[in-house]
């Protein structure tokens, strides 16, 4: 059903609906006021001919036109440019970051093209050769830990495993002395040494302290032994960290044997080291060494001989 019938429909069902109420009205109306039947009838009729001529009234008027409700199409523009249009973009050279713009245009000729001067190859000189690969050890290596010459200081630590030796015990009567042999068990060491590095030669000053059990015919042997050295090292580096080394020492050692019997006393004391150390960072350096160590005899003892394996560390100041 079109939109046009469906509104000519609804305005004749108003116009009935109108009329057949009016003619209600009417009727009872008249019936009211006491006419008779003719005399209304008569009025129906006529009202039933106006209902018919508003009728014709409405059928004569035109048709209402339809609605479009399509919407117009929009025109598209072209907005773009032609061709010919757009501007000649100027030609920007690819920067050069190595070499300095002196030196790029004193080895292009004038007469080259841009295009022609980026496929030249320039040669760098030896020094600026020698600068890049600097930096590129600088970023891919790991530096290696620079000697310094100069102070340092560190801790000792180390085992010491001592010869057999014997205690001296002064016969009065006759003047003489009597040996009585002890059989040590393995030590300890605990020192510390501040010394200076001149390139390939040392200069050192340690205190190192002994202790070790020895057992002896009248019981046991307690020896701490006080040792005041200067020493001497002589190296040969054989790598970018590792150094071997060989030096001598010298200097005071304060020896104590204590049993039933206090068996003291105070001597000459010197050692012979061989070594290597190894450079672990700039200023620390770790040491493994041998010592060979004596000291000199007593009327108490006889000489002290030890085999020390210790490690050191020299931090340096």
């Amino acid at each position: 059903m079109t939109p046009i019938i469906s509104i000519f429909m609804i305005r004749y069902f108003q116009i009935n609906l109108t009329i057949l109420g009016l003619l209600l009205t009417h009727l009872s109306f008249a019936q009211s006021n006491g006419q008779s039947l003719d005399a209304r009838l008569a009025e129906l009729q006529a009202l039933s001919r106006s209902h018919e001529g508003h009728v014709a009234k409405l059928l004569a008027q035109p048709s209402i036109p339809k609605t479009n409700f399509n919407l117009p199409e929009q025109s598209v523009k072209n907005t773009l440019p032609a061709s010919n249009q757009y501007p000649e973009q100027p030609y920007i050279p690819e920067p050069d970051y190595i070499y300095r713009e002196s030196e790029v245009e004193s080895k292009v000729p004038a007469s080259m093209t841009p295009s022609e001067s980026n496929n030249i190859e320039i040669e760098s000189s030896p020094e600026e050769q020698s600068d890049i690969e600097k930096a590129y050890d600088e970023i891919y290596f790991s530096p290696t830990p620079t000697r310094s010459e100069g102070y340092y200081f560190g801790p000792l630590i180390g085992l010491v495993f001592p010869q057999d030796g014997a205690v001296r015990e002064l016969n009065v009567g006759s003047g003489s002395y009597t040996k009585d042999p002890y059989e040590p068990d393995t030590g300890f060491l605990l020192g510390l040494q501040v010394g200076k590095d001149f390139g390939r030669v040392r200069a050192e000053a340690e205190y190192a302290y002994h202790n070790f059990d020895a057992s002896i015919s009248t019981g046991t042997l307690s020896a701490s032994i006080h040792n005041f050295l200067g020493r001497l090292i002589m190296e040969k580096e054989i790598g970018d960290r590792l150094d071997l080394r060989v030096g001598l020492g010298m200097g005071i050692g304060i020896i104590g044997l204590d049993s039933s019997v206090d068996y003291s006393g105070t001597g000459f004391a010197y050692d012979f080291i061989m070594g290597a150390s190894y450079r672990i960072l700039d200023q620390l350096t770790v040491q493994v060494d041998y010592r060979y160590y004596l000291s000199a005899a007593n009327d108490h003892y006889d000489h002290m001989k030890s085999h020390i394996w210790l490690i050191s560390a020299g931090l340096d100041i």
